[in-house]
């Protein structure tokens, strides 16, 4: 009888089940739903051609009884996302808040729940749709920043440009079954690099972040197929790890940023940011100073969709100046005229707009994320670099990142790949390496389910 640990290796071994097959229409919609998100149409808010296609997609899916949440934590999102919704109604009625504020703020809640339900049936469990989609937001962020950039864009064209269609590209291309591992781990830490140089710098941290969770890992993996099962030491070992690494990379960017080697507009703007008492994490994100503040003094209700009280900017400000961060003053007079609290994190703008059941919906995400990184997974999963890309980026927007349109779109795509993942396969591939008196080991590792 075979071995645990042998039947272990050669399920790592042996080459991944093809499903060939000819695209049908819903792979092509898959791929066209993130590629019209550069066209813009204005109702009370802005509505992308992408947020258009999948409110039809959802509205058909529904009429004929289509829709599916396959899994209990994805229910879970829909409950979460429910309570967060009501308690908005609730906070906006209380508070008087403006139509032209309720609607956007309703709207974007209602709009993220809609979307994930309409990608969960899609794509859970289809690794090749889940693919398509991705392929179709490089494609449509390019489309994006070419037709109808932003002023940000304009100003930063790598940054809030062209930077996350070809870094989502590189990550695309190494998570293809065919790129050798240390292929994989190299085209992460280029592409993190690259980002790091041209000035995005939380993107390049992510992409490094992805090489080392890769690198580690692919260790970790070969310790749990010879002991036959994952143990909490292998997963504390791979936390730590991380921790340890993301470490390191700050302290590398920040030796590289204060010698000069990545420009003097980076070095100025590092010791502009880094010269207050809490350093550069708190000099990048002033903003959550404000966010605190209006918690502070509404945590249970919250303050309104599209909150606004320009002295929480004030305050902001103020707290940064104490702090001992440069420029701390400097506040334009739109910022002003339009008050609107300032947040810049996902958590905490829903905290601010929804009161403590916003926080917990995106508290629940973040934990759920977490759990999903910190699983030890088998190496015939090819989506593994953009299962953990998906999975920094969304942990550092949860904390730093406010949540605007584009998000709408991109953050449940990003919850039913983690999803696809954490939930099909480890549960599999633990079942192959338990003892069994079978005398044929089949390779399930990434066998998709039945089409939804």
């Amino acid at each position: 009888m075979t071995s645990a640990p042998a039947r272990a290796e050669s399920l790592g071994k042996m080459p991944l089940p093809t499903r060939q097959k000819p695209r049908d229409r819903v792979d092509v919609l898959v791929f066209f739903i993130p590629c019209v998100q550069f066209i813009h149409i204005k109702l009370v808010g802005v509505l992308s051609g992408s947020d258009l296609m999948l409110v039809a997609v959802f509205l058909y899916l529904a009429f004929r009884q289509k829709l599916r949440l396959p899994t209990p934590a994805s229910r879970a999102v829909a409950i979460f996302c429910l309570i967060w919704l009501a308690s908005q109604c609730v906070t906006d009625i209380v508070r008087h808040s403006a139509f032209s504020d309720y609607a956007r703020g309703w709207s974007m809640i209602g709009l993220t729940l809609i979307f994930f339900v309409a990608l969960c049936t899609l794509l859970y469990g289809q690794p090749q749709r889940i693919m398509l989609y991705g392929w179709g937001l490089v494609a449509g962020t390019t489309l994006a920043f070419f037709i109808s950039p932003n002023d940000y864009a304009r100003d930063y064209p790598w940054k809030f440009g062209l930077g996350d269609p070809l870094t989502l590209a590189v990550i695309l291309f190494a998570s293809r079954e065919k790129c050798p591992f240390h292929w994989k781990i190299a085209l992460c830490a280029t592409i993190g690099i690259v980002n790091v140089i041209l000035g995005s710098r939380g993107e390049g941290g992510e992409c490094m972040a992805v090489a080392l969770y890769l690198l580690v890992t692919r260790f970790v993996q070969k310790k749990a197929a010879a002991n036959s099962k994952i143990t909490m030491k292998s997963k504390a070992a791979l936390m730590a790890a991380i921790v340890l690494g993301a470490a390191g990379i700050m302290w590398a960017y920040q030796y590289a940023a204060t010698r000069g080697v990545l420009g003097e507009d980076a070095r100025q703007k590092y010791a502009e940011e880094s010269g207050g008492k809490y350093g550069v994490l708190l000099g990048g994100r002033g903003d959550l100073l404000g966010a605190f503040a209006a918690i502070y003094d509404s945590p249970i209700l919250g303050h309104g969709s599209w909150a606004k009280d320009w002295s929480y900017i004030i305050a902001e400000q103020q707290a940064m100046a104490l702090m001992g961060y440069q420029n701390s003053g400097e506040v334009s007079r739109e910022e002003l005229e339009e008050g609107v609290i300032p947040c810049h994190s996902w958590l905490f703008q829903a905290w601010v707009w929804a009161g403590i059941a916003g926080a917990a919906f995106w508290a629940w995400v973040f934990v759920l994320v977490a759990r999903m990184l910190v699983r030890v997974y088998p190496v015939t999963v090819a989506l593994l670099p953009i299962m953990a890309f998906v999975g920094f980026v969304m942990l550092w927007n949860i904390l730093f990142s406010p949540y605007g349109a584009t998000e709408r779109i991109l953050f449940p795509y990003y919850l039913v790949l983690l999803m696809t993942c954490a939930d099909m396969v480890p549960r599999k591939v633990e079942r192959a390496l338990r003892p069994t008196s079978s005398k044929r080991i089949v390779n399930i590792a990434m066998i998709p389910r039945p089409q939804h």
